[in-house]
């Protein structure tokens, strides 16, 4: 929720596809069948991964053309407890209902996808004989925006968050938000690619030489000398709203407008702001506030016209506040480290550390007579109370339609497919289900021959200034058991690539607006469009350094996610909602013996929350 956005929350953590395909009838779409073989590894996968060929058409065709199959094959077992989504949330959920109910209850989670984890994803690579893990999605552990219960999962499924702090550098920017980072300015904005590294943080806050930093960047002198006010704070650029209205000017104006009208800024200076609304937001300075836009760390908490600090906090600062223990590959470890509590033979590992570098047996995830399985490629169409103690659940594998009931069932996709999994829902609960857009997102992995360009260049990570990636920087150097990152200059490194896609706002769309309108780019484009921008970028940024795409890179994997972060309420697109009146709380109440787990039935993009959420909806299913 926008109440809980800050700065340090971020930098702690750091419509649908219009493709012919969609519409094709469920029968045509025979694109995979459950895991089957050790031979079966999806995280080796490259090319384009996330909303994958084959996770996303049966999908579609119930969403547009209201398709369901005719018939379905019952499958011949009662579960306990039936979850419908295999992300953090879904793998939660079946980890604590587990937990509380005993090793022997009966646990069936079904995926659209063809691995676990949903935007929890292991890209992992083979170089030169050597294991390379990067996140395909969700990143770090913001411990110190945890939920007690959320911590206390997580402790209990075997995350040592001290160690895995300490087993990664301080200097690294999606685990330290105090790390440096470089600014690179692209030739066609610009006028010239250049890369500056610095410890922009806290040149915006005011700290440190920042008048030297700033005409640095070798803007204009009109952007530099009224950045460089801007940030000093010694103008107040709200002089004519009172102290009392100005928290409100701050919620109800673009920052945009604010760099425009009050600041004076050129495309060029105002453009520099931007990479860290998009990140969080996925939506740019056009549709973020003013308050919301500082909040991220731009520049301008100085030059409100608000009275200053009389003192320092009486309230100690947390040492880890801004430290935010991350895996090698993200929080696909977290999903790791729940389905080897679930599914022990999988991996038998004993500890994270262990759990690393051990690869899966995704032959194991979905065994006769096993109490937890775990069906990949399988997506459900319908899920309906049977009288008062049932549950059906319809899904679609391969070109066959199943169906098995359970006790009960948890929904831990994401709120708007819920409706048209749920057609007997109310119409009020469905609209609020519908209310929010998801954020689309791609995240690229591309993996480089020698790291050496990258390292001459200065900074661990990159927020670049209109260009298509706006965070690049390297897979987290975190060292745990068997997996360690080489430092050497020649050896081999990944790449991860951050675009948002949703357009500019011109102030007549929604933020849900201009998120649809990204789903649509992003599932138009294909993955020689993205290569293409990966080795436009990628050159500009270390070609000076010695980087040449058609030598160095030896392999890329996209991370398309067309649903990606839950949405978040925004000041100028949202109203302020009384207390359990808002859309995700009308909307994730039970409905019979259906519940609801997911990052969108808190309104908060982040792990925590979709842990926060199964912790609720497993609650109401055994009360």
């Amino acid at each position: 929720m926008r109440d809980k956005i800050t700065r340090r929350d971020f930098l702690n953590g750091a419509a649908l596809s219009v493709a012919a395909t969609a519409l094709a009838p469920y029968t045509s779409l025979a694109f995979g069948t459950t895991a089957k073989g050790k031979e079966y590894y999806p995280p080796l996968l490259t090319g384009m991964r996330g909303s994958h060929k084959g996770s996303f058409e049966v999908a579609h065709a119930l969403v547009m053309g209201g398709q369901r199959p005719d018939k379905y094959e019952p499958v011949d077992e009662l579960y306990d407890l039936v979850i419908v989504g295999g992300g953090i949330s879904g793998l939660s959920a079946a980890y604590l209902y587990k937990q509380q109910m005993g090793p022997d209850v009966k646990i069936l989670v079904l995926d659209n996808h063809d691995d676990f984890g949903g935007h929890a994803k292991r890209n992992e690579f083979e170089s030169s004989g050597k294991m390379l893990l990067s996140p395909g999605g969700s990143l770090n552990l913001e411990q110190s925006a945890f939920s007690a219960g959320a911590y206390q999962v997580l402790e209990d499924i075997g995350v040592d968050f001290k160690a895995l702090q300490d087993a990664g550098p301080d200097d690294y920017g999606l685990s330290n938000a105090a790390a440096p980072y470089g600014i690179y300015l692209n030739k066609n904005l610009y006028g010239k690619d250049t890369i500056i590294p610095g410890d922009w943080g806290s040149i915006w806050a005011g700290a440190g030489d920042y008048k030297a930093m700033i005409k640095s960047l070798d803007l204009s002198k009109t952007d530099t000398s009224r950045l460089i006010a801007l940030v000093s704070g010694e103008k107040d650029y709200l002089p004519d709203i009172p102290l009392s209205d100005k928290e409100t000017y701050m919620r109800s104006t673009s920052y945009a407008t604010f760099l425009n009208e009050r600041v004076g800024l050129s495309r060029q200076g105002a453009k520099l702001t931007e990479p860290w609304v998009r990140a969080i937001w996925g939506v740019g300075i056009s549709s973020a506030s003013i308050m919301e836009a500082i909040e991220l760390g731009a520049p301008g908490a100085n030059a409100m016209g608000f009275p200053e600090s009389d003192g320092e906090s009486d309230v100690p600062e947390d040492p880890n506040a801004y430290r935010s223990p991350i895996f090698p590959d993200g929080n696909a470890s977290v999903a790791r480290l729940f389905v080897n509590k679930l599914i022990p033979q999988v991996a038998g590992a004993d500890s994270m550390e262990e759990l690393v570098a051990s690869r899966f047996d995704y032959s194991q995830l979905d065994l006769q007579d096993a109490p937890v399985r775990i069906r990949l490629n399988s997506t459900v169409v319908n899920v309906a109370n049977r009288g008062s103690d049932l549950v059906d659940i319809s899904y679609v594998s391969g070109d066959r339609a199943f169906r098995v009931q359970g006790r009960h069932c948890i929904l831990a996709g994401y709120n708007g497919m819920i409706p048209h999994l749920c057609p007997d829902l109310p119409e009020t609960q469905k609209e609020n289900l519908a209310y929010g857009s998801k954020v689309p997102f791609i995240c690229a992995n591309v993996v480089l021959k020698s790291s050496e360009p990258v390292r001459k260049s200065g900074a661990s990570l990159y927020v670049c200034a209109d260009s298509f990636f706006e965070l690049v920087t390297h897979a987290p150097p975190v060292n745990l058991g068997a997996y360690q990152v080489s430092t050497k200059p020649k050896d081999p490194m990944v790449m991860y690539m951050l675009h948002m896609p949703a357009p500019e706002g011109d102030g007549n769309l929604s933020a849900r607006d201009l998120c649809r309108l990204g789903r649509h780019n992003i599932m138009g484009a294909s993955f020689a469009d993205y290569e293409q921008q990966i080795r436009t970028q990628l050159s500009g940024m270390f070609g000076e350094a010695g980087f040449d795409a058609d030598r160095d890179i030896e392999a890329i994997t996209i991370n398309r996610w067309s649903h990606g972060y839950a949405y978040e309420y925004m000041d100028l697109h949202d109203p302020r909602w009384e207390p359990g009146q808002a859309p995700h709380e009308l909307g994730r109440q039970p409905f019979g013996r259906i519940s609801i787990a997911n990052s969108d039935s808190e309104a908060y993009a982040y792990v925590q929350s979709a842990i926060d959420a199964s912790i609720r909806a497993v609650r109401e299913v055994v009360s």
